[in-house]
């Protein structure tokens, strides 16, 4: 068989207008505005970066300042301070001396408004030999018991710390009175008469000692010879011993008391100490 083998290229011509289309197209020139924009906007750019960075400089040199002057400020206002702090405490140290000399006033128990106020309430019958202060009391010590575990905290030795222990007032002055009565029912009123005293505590004014002895009242005869051969026999009388503490109550809280006994001189102290504040009603 045959096969027909045909070249169509060797057989082409070229055409006239693909040959000078390539040299009828017109050039068109470059146009150099974008240049320009490009280099304005490259230029402005770090110019207002570097303008900004001046202005975050010159407001940090501002603030510096500020904070240096502040600080002068504060060092002045602080060392004004101490001086005010020193002040407060000299007042304070002031005020507690001025209240430590007002509760020794306070504290004050005259004699003559105590002896005043016995006196006032010495039934008939009842005859006082004497009045003393004696010491007072030991404060009771308390009895050991069985401590529990020691909680988490706490020594081993079952104790609470130091700071926990609590301190013991110092107990009251105690005053004895004796004397004679007639008999054992006056010693008991006068007993229950001193109980009602504002200058003694009632539960602690008791009878601690009471017995007959004879009477030590002397008789004299104002005629020497009329009473010859005379012999005075009177009744025995009760010796008795009364013992009682005296109140830890404040003398402000006994004003009424100490005018009652004529003891104005304690409670005109106690009224100007109020008056001045220095003492609270």
């Amino acid at each position: 068989m045959y096969s027909l083998d045909i070249n169509f290229l060797n057989d082409r011509s070229e055409r006239p207008s693909e040959v000078g289309l390539g040299r009828g197209v017109p050039r068109v020139k470059d146009d150099p505005r974008p240049y320009y924009v490009g280099a304005a906007i490259g230029i402005a750019l770090p110019a207002l970066v570097l303008g900004f960075w001046l202005f975050l400089q010159n407001q940090n040199r501002s603030l510096a300042q500020r904070q240096i002057e502040l600080d002068s400020q504060l060092s002045a206002l602080q060392a004004q301070l101490g001086e005010v702090n020193a002040i407060n405490t000299q007042v304070n140290q002031i005020e507690a001396e001025n209240r430590a000399l007002a509760s020794v006033f306070d504290y004050i128990k005259p004699w003559s408004a105590i002896l005043q106020d016995v006196r006032s309430r010495v039934p008939n019958g009842v005859q006082i030999n004497s009045i003393e202060q004696l010491d007072p009391d030991p404060p009771a010590q308390p009895s050991p018991v069985a401590s529990p575990p020691p909680a988490e905290g706490q020594p081993a030795d079952g104790q609470p710390p130091p700071e926990a222990t609590p301190v013991a007032a110092a107990p009251p002055p105690k005053v004895s009175i004796s004397g004679v009565a007639r008999s054992f029912n006056d010693v008991n009123d006068f007993v229950l008469t001193l109980q009602r005293s504002p200058f003694l505590e009632g539960s602690g004014v008791k009878l601690v000692r009471s017995r007959l002895v004879d009477n030590p009242t002397q008789v004299e005869f104002s005629d020497r010879g009329s009473g010859g051969g005379l012999e005075v026999r009177l009744p025995q009388v009760v010796e008795y011993t009364i013992e009682g503490n005296l109140t830890n109550l404040p003398a402000s809280e006994l004003l009424q008391d100490l005018e009652r006994t004529l003891s104005v001189g304690l409670a005109a102290r106690i009224q100007a100490l109020r008056d001045r504040g220095v003492l609270q009603p």
